[in-house]
């Protein structure tokens, strides 16, 4: 299998690998079968250290992409890679085949197509109606990943995302207990997974743990942008949020000089904050608020964290699983 990586681009090498990994799974290019190259193989054809290998593996292993087999080697987790959604394209010509079989059968029955339209038209009317509107309960500790997720993850027209702060099941029980009725999935991350799992033991909802990574494109303009001498600044809502970016940072190795944040919301701390960076990032939401305040030619990255695709997919099954129980 063909791997590629930039070892000029500045982001780290067991990122680039375990991202070209994770794209020849997605894409089905790595069978779920096919044995991945030992962490030496791979680090000699790729001209890197073993231990860079090795550390791209242990992640991908932790996100349950891949799985180490004692005595057989390293393969791709036959529990995650089913998942991978076929492309759009190919389910586009799927369903136009059926669609065309479909009319072909109807008219040898003697259906005119005005009267098969209309039994589709019905079909589908009652299959609306049987089908649940599901509300999903997403419980993070900052509101920047709560905003993103209620507005970026698209989980079909049935589907109904709940943003609930994790304080607000401390500040307020009761209020919380209530929003919960009608809640039918609760999504939280990894991190907070036990403690939400602690607050619901008398609840019925499943609570469902979904890993966050920085978007890679976020990640690959940053470490292109910056170097040693340059200042970072990031305009968000929380500290929560700005330790989150910080660490996710440092944990790729992004040279900066130094790094601070602003929570300020009014324009003139916000503007003596913003002066002599050399880098502004913004927390999703508060990028147009920023964009009018930085100087010309600053570059201003909006940093956005995102389901990983596993994690994506595991949310999206369990929607439908959700789906199929309404049906019934």
């Amino acid at each position: 299998m063909k791997i590629e990586i930039d070892k000029k681009s500045g982001i780290p090498l067991y990122l680039q690998i375990k991202h070209e990994i994770k794209k020849l799974l997605e894409s089905g290019d790595w069978r779920v079968d096919e044995q991945l190259p030992t962490e030496r193989d791979l680090a000699e054809r790729l001209e890197v250290s073993r231990n860079t290998v090795s550390m791209a593996y242990k992640e991908l292993v932790l996100e349950n992409i891949i799985q180490s087999i004692p005595g057989k080697g390293t393969f791709p987790n036959p529990k995650t890679i089913p998942y991978v959604e076929p492309k759009e394209n190919d389910n586009l010509a799927k369903l136009e085949e059926i669609i065309e079989v479909t009319i072909k059968e109807a008219l040898e029955l003697d259906f005119e197509l005005e009267e098969l339209k209309r039994i589709v038209n019905q079909k589908i009317e009652e299959k609306e109606k049987l089908i649940k509107n599901i509300n999903v309960a997403f419980i993070e500790c900052n509101y920047e990943q709560l905003y993103f997720f209620s507005k970026g993850i698209e989980l079909g027209t049935s589907v109904s995302i709940v943003p609930i702060l994790i304080d607000e099941i401390y500040q307020n029980p009761e209020g919380f207990k209530e929003k919960l009725k009608t809640i039918d999935l609760v999504v939280t991350t990894f991190f907070h997974f036990e403690e939400v799992k602690r607050c619901l033991t008398e609840q019925r909802q499943k609570v469902l743990p979904i890993a966050l990574d920085p978007l890679m494109e976020t990640m690959v303009t940053l470490a292109r942008l910056s170097s040693e001498d340059k200042k970072i600044g990031l305009v968000c809502l929380t500290a929560r949020f700005a330790q989150r970016v910080f660490q996710s940072i440092k944990k790729t190795g992004v040279k900066h000089q130094s790094f601070e944040f602003s929570t300020s919301h009014h324009q003139d701390e916000l503007e003596k904050f913003l002066r002599g960076l050399d880098i502004v990032i913004a927390s999703p939401g508060r990028k147009e608020e920023v964009e009018r305040l930085i100087s010309p030619g600053v570059p201003l990255i909006e940093f956005i964290y995102v389901p990983d695709k596993g994690s994506l997919n595991m949310l999206k099954l369990a929607v439908l699983d959700l789906k199929k129980e309404g049906e019934r």
